[in-house]
Parts: C-alpha cells; structure tokens; sequence
C-alpha cells in the first residue's frame, strides 16, 4: 500500500506572512522551507494562484509536420489561459493506434532554445517510437515564448531577472503550472491521450517546475525530475508559493523519479540535491545517480525514464 502524503507542521509564523503576494524578499526564509515544508493548510492556500478556465476553447494551430524514422513531430501552438499562447512540439508515433495512448508533458531546462533544447528532442523521440504521445512545451521566457526578459540567459542573468525577482518568478511559476495543466487537457481531450496515464517530466529548470505541477495537478499519472535540486547556486530564495521544497512531497503517492549527478555544477549535490530528496524519503521514488555534467542525459538515462514509465499501471 502507498504511503499517504506526509503533514508537515507549520513551526514558523513567517511562513504564513511570505505566502502574501506583496511579500519582500527579505522576508523569505527559503532555506527553511527545505528543513522544514508549510503546512497543509498553508499549502491549500496556494492552490488558488494556478486556478484556470479549463472552458477555453485550444485553438491549435499546427505550424509545420515532419516525419522521421517512425515518428512525426508536430510543431503547434495553442491557446493556454485567456491571451497566452503555448508553442510546443507534439511526438507521436506514425503507426495508427487500437486505443488511447498514454502521454508525456517534457518541459526543458532554463536554455534560451527552449524545446528545441538538445535532451528534449532525444528523449521524445524515444518514448513516441515506444508509443508515447509527448507534448514538448516553451516555458514563459524561452524559446518562441521569448519576452526580452532575458538576453543573454546566462545563469547569472536568469538570477538577478528572474529566479531572484519573487513576483516575477512567482508569474512565472503559477503561469507554467498552468500550462502543464492545460497540455494534459489538450492531450486528453484533442489528442486521443489516456486521461489515467499522462506523466510530466522536466529537465533542471523544468525540473523544479514540474516537482510544483506534480504536486498542483493530481492528475498526472507520475513525475520525473531531471537534474534537479532545491535552488541553483545563484539563487537567493524566493516566495514559498514558488518554492518546490514546500511541493515535492505532496507528489505522493504518485510514482517520483530523480536522475542527479555528482558533478552538477548548479544544483551542489550536498547542499541542494540531497535535501531535496530526502523531503521524499519514504514515498515511492526512484533515485538514480549518474556520471557527467548537469542537464546531460546518456542513453542509459533516456533508457530509465522509458523504464520507469512503462511501469505505470495500466
């Protein structure tokens, strides 16, 4: 029998004051958050920032199709909350189908590229040649969603613009959590997709989204955490709304799966992986530690993932 999600008691009544969204950043004890997650009836009172209009209407519009080895990658957009349109990269195998396939939402990590990032594509023609259906979004940001709020997208510059900047990255968490939900709509609903069996997957920065999402959205059939840790090592802190320490947990008892280096250069395995993993200890979670740099997923890693979701119940 899966474990049932943990309660983790509020000790802190500055916890309760940073969850206002006119919260300073001196007042945002992040690191706190990774010894110690908000209660359950703090974290309920997040939910609210991801509400959307599940009603409105997709309006896919499909850009350009490509066909290879067996797989087409669909490039599209479509409509995600009222004025904002999500680009993505839709893989599905070319080879019709008896029933709903099951499904797969990648977001990639924090590269000016985007979904056109070199592990997402990789990793999604892979599971659609296994008959998976992958939506590969933009973040807010990246990618065809550029904005002009980064230039550069230098670790540096994605700090003091973005990760460090609480109302900014606080939009921009609840407006990807919001796109996540969205794409498991639009999998469902215009794809054909198997509702019990849609997973999330994201890969550094989209990482530590998808740990938020996973936990917002308890609809996702599993979720895999690609490189991941509390905070890179530029970050200060941020609002315990944006904060995955006070989510990763609440993901259970869903299948969780962390693939982490030693030699991550960003995410310092001692003091932002570990942690992490631990707020997760006793729930059902895979935990594979693999050598290279950060973000770089071998064969052998595509391969766990693949394992890992084929795993799912049907």
């Amino acid at each position: 029998m899966m474990p049932a999600t943990r309660l983790w008691p509020a000790t802190f009544a500055a916890f309760l004051a940073a969850a206002a969204p006119n919260a300073s950043a001196q007042e945002l004890p992040a690191d706190e958050w990774l010894r110690q997650p908000v209660s359950d009836a703090t974290f309920r009172t997040y939910l609210d920032f991801f509400a959307y209009n599940a009603d409105l209407p997709f309006d896919p519009q499909i850009i350009d199709s490509t066909v290879d080895q067996g797989v087409i990658r669909e490039h599209l957009s479509y409509v995600s909350t009222a004025g904002v349109r999500v680009t993505a990269h839709l893989f599905r195998p070319s080879t019709p189908s008896s029933g709903p396939r099951p499904g797969v939402i990648l977001l990639h990590g924090g590269n000016a590229n985007g979904k056109n990032g070199g592990n997402i594509g990789p990793l999604a023609r892979l599971l659609a040649r296994d008959q998976w259906t992958v939506l590969a979004i933009d973040l807010l940001h990246f990618g065809e969603r550029t904005t002009g709020l980064l230039a550069t997208f230098s670790n540096e510059e994605k700090a003091e613009r973005l990760y460090n900047e609480p109302a900014t990255y606080l939009e921009f968490v609840t407006q990807t959590v919001k796109d996540v939900s969205r794409g498991y709509d639009y999998l469902v609903n215009a794809r054909d997709v198997d509702p019990r069996r849609v997973a999330l997957v994201g890969i550094s920065r989209g990482a530590v989204l998808s740990a938020i999402a996973g936990a917002v959205d308890r609809r996702l059939a599993g979720v895999g955490l690609l490189h991941v840790g509390h905070m890179i090592i530029q970050e200060r802190g941020h609002r315990p709304a944006a904060c995955p320490a006070n989510y990763v947990a609440r993901i259970s008892p869903r299948p969780l799966l962390f693939i982490s280096t030693e030699n991550d250069a960003l995410f310092p395995a001692e003091t932002s992986i570990r942690p992490f993993q631990r707020l997760v200890s006793g729930h059902p979670v895979q935990v594979r530690w693999t050598e290279g740099p950060h973000g770089f997923l071998s064969s052998d890693d595509r391969s766990a993932v693949l394992e890992w979701l084929r795993a799912f119940p049907r």
